[in-house]
């Protein structure tokens, strides 16, 4: 059966190296619709490599070299890369862990306000340490009791946001899946949700400029430290350590209710010194009837400490922004997408 004429104009824009928001806007679809699409075209023999941008977008490259093709079939790489700009010294970031969808202690109303709170203050990436399903093993009572139906629900119904990748490694519980159901969480992510990028269990790196982000969920005395930064799930406890090796632990509340009275998020701010993370702040943050501010924790001059030699900058590319479209319903017409920013400076008439 020949390709579809939508099919056909897909991988024309994907050839244009066009982001998979503007995709979206060109064809009229939404953004899982486009994945669904993609996961149709490599039924066909179609493979595309991902490349993920700190502003939210992904752009997918066309395969044709034969070892691209067998790094992407074999899924063995447990490293990820935000490609910045080459001017982009500071990011901000969200993390969550712990979130056990399908226990009865979930809080996907948290879940869903770490999501705004991320699109009201400029943040377009989200780590995430784990157990993100509560899988065949629990503590306490679970309303969804099928990991099927746990990963099901978690495809469908966790949150999206054009502009908000979550980079993320898979935990304890979600395994439980693969063992018990034989159903792996990892490749339904990875063919359905384009903006959940977890390939990994228990261990992934994410590579920022020159510097790496560890991602572990359950602490392992084998597991090599690889990131500046270590942000760890499982315990569902907050705290932040600097260790002698000047590598910062950062251990990740819970997003539920399971063994944590006060579920909350952590913010990170980084500041990049010639390509690595120089100086950090992390705020944890508590979603109540406000967005309170429970805690702060500053690392500086981390870059002499660590004595890093410049050698240039990695992972860097000029991003275009993107010129896409909101259709205003009320008049049929089609205005200009503001960035966050742009809407604050127009509200207080900046």
């Amino acid at each position: 059966m020949p390709l579809s004429d939508t099919m056909l104009k897909l991988l024309k824009l994907i050839e244009e190296e066009k982001t998979n928001n503007e995709i979206c806007f060109n064809l009229n679809i939404s953004n899982r619709q486009l994945y669904s699409y993609l996961t149709t075209l490599q039924t066909k023999g179609f493979y595309f490599q991902r490349k993920y941008y700190s502003n939210g977008t992904i752009i997918y490259k066309p395969i044709k070299n034969i070892n691209n093709l067998q790094s992407i079939l074999s899924m063995n790489n447990n490293s990820n890369k935000i490609i910045t700009s080459p001017t982009e010294n500071k990011l901000k970031t969200l993390t969550i862990s712990d979130i056990h969808i399908g226990n009865e202690l979930q809080r996907l109303d948290l879940l869903s306000r770490a999501y705004k709170y991320c699109h009201d203050n400029d943040i377009h990436i989200i780590f995430c340490c784990g157990d993100i399903i509560d899988g065949a093993t629990t503590k306490g009572t679970q309303i969804i009791s099928d990991t099927y139906e746990q990963i099901e629900f978690l495809k469908n119904n966790f949150p999206s946001d054009k502009h908000i990748l979550v980079f993320g490694t898979a935990g304890n519980h979600d395994e439980t899946s693969l063992q018990h159901n034989q159903q792996d969480l990892l490749t339904i992510l990875r063919n359905y949700r384009h903006d959940i990028i977890m390939n990994t269990y228990n261990n992934a790196i994410i590579e920022i400029k020159n510097d790496n982000i560890q991602l572990i969920h359950k602490f392992n005395k084998n597991i090599d430290k690889k990131g500046s930064i270590i942000y760890y799930g499982h315990t569902h406890q907050y705290q932040t350590s600097l260790g002698i090796d000047h590598v910062i632990s950062v251990y990740v509340p819970s997003l539920s209710n399971i063994i944590q009275p006060m579920p909350s998020v952590i913010e990170t701010s980084y500041d990049f010194k010639s390509g690595y993370i120089d100086n950090v702040d992390f705020k944890q943050i508590y979603f109540g009837e406000e967005d309170y501010i429970l805690s702060t924790v500053k690392y500086s001059n981390l870059t002499m400490k660590r004595n890093y030699q410049s050698i240039g900058i990695k992972n860097i590319e000029d991003i275009k922004p993107e010129i896409l479209y909101d259709v205003d319903e009320k008049n049929k017409t089609l205005t200009k997408t503001l960035s966050q920013v742009e809407k604050f400076n127009k509200k207080y008439n900046l």
